[in-house]
């Protein structure tokens, strides 16, 4: 980890950018953690249509606001994915996440398929896969939400479970955005304060959602939640990275701007929202029994 606490006049400009990123990116988690939470809340139909808006606003931003190289045939495999997963979830809701391992089976072969088939633009092949793959892996982890929904004090867990996650990230992006150092990179605007502020914050919602499980009573609350802000603020801090060291277009050709640039912060905090779900399905039941 660099220790990068200074800033000169030079930099200030992008200091002030970078706060406002973080203030932007945690809108944006408090809406979408709002809205999955509120779902769960007022039941598994509910659930079902927040987590369909979030598949499909994650998959649209992914694709379009990083210009995945074969978007478009990567926005129908989103979308089948998606589909084929919640399907599989509701039809098997007690059954955990094995009801989804065969939709990624199945989204093997048409990944190549889809490669295949780009004919004479089949261009910077491994970096379309490998985006596409990581997009259907978060889009079917997302389902895992309505797993949760469905098992016994589902209507404690899940709620729980966002609240942890929303306002881990939230915490995290808000310091982050005052106090970013020391730095866990010199070109990433995330510092180590805002992770520990981001499980306190996952913490302290365990111990007030999760107190009247008895299984989860006493300080495993509160533990379950650190771990699960944890996780999503680890992720949050590998999208950043890969957001700052990588590009929107190849070596040469002009980066897309406009809507595309905007889509980023969306495409980033969804991603994170979406993986860190199967981290809090494990840790809640690891511990639940």
């Amino acid at each position: 980890m660099t220790v990068d606490s200074s800033v000169t006049p030079e930099q200030q400009p992008r200091a002030a950018a970078a706060g406002a990123l973080q203030i932007q990116l945690a809108m944006l988690t408090a809406l979408a953690g709002g809205v999955l939470a509120a779902g769960s809340y007022l039941g598994s139909v509910a659930l079902l249509v927040a987590v369909c808006a979030v598949q499909l606003l994650l998959t649209l931003s992914w694709l379009f606001g990083t210009a995945v190289p074969g978007r478009m045939g990567g926005l129908v495999l989103g979308v089948l994915a998606a589909a084929g997963a919640d399907a599989a979830i509701m039809h098997w809701p007690h059954s955990g996440y094995s009801p989804v391992v065969g939709v990624l089976g199945m989204a093997v072969p048409l990944l190549f398929v889809h490669q295949l088939s780009r004919g004479v633009v089949r261009t910077r092949v491994l970096e379309s896969l490998a985006d596409i793959t990581v997009l259907l892996v978060a889009l079917v982890a997302l389902a895992g939400l309505m797993v949760l929904r469905e098992q016994s004090n589902g209507d404690i867990l899940t709620p729980a479970v966002l609240g942890a996650i929303t306002a881990g990230l939230v915490a995290a992006h808000f310091t982050d955005a005052v106090f970013p150092a020391p730095r866990f990179d010199p070109e990433v605007d995330r510092g180590l304060p805002a992770v520990v502020v981001g499980v306190l914050a996952g913490a302290a919602v365990g111990t007030l959602s999760l107190h009247r499980m008895i299984d989860l009573a006493g300080g495993r609350g509160a533990f379950v939640g650190a771990s699960i802000a944890a996780v999503a603020c680890l992720l949050s801090i590998g999208a950043a990275f890969s957001g700052v060291h990588t590009s929107l277009a190849p070596a040469g050709t002009a980066a897309p701007a406009g809507p595309a640039v905007r889509l980023r912060p969306v495409a980033a905090v969804l991603m994170t929202v979406a993986l860190s779900t199967p981290a809090a399905y494990v840790l809640v039941n690891a511990l639940s029994g």
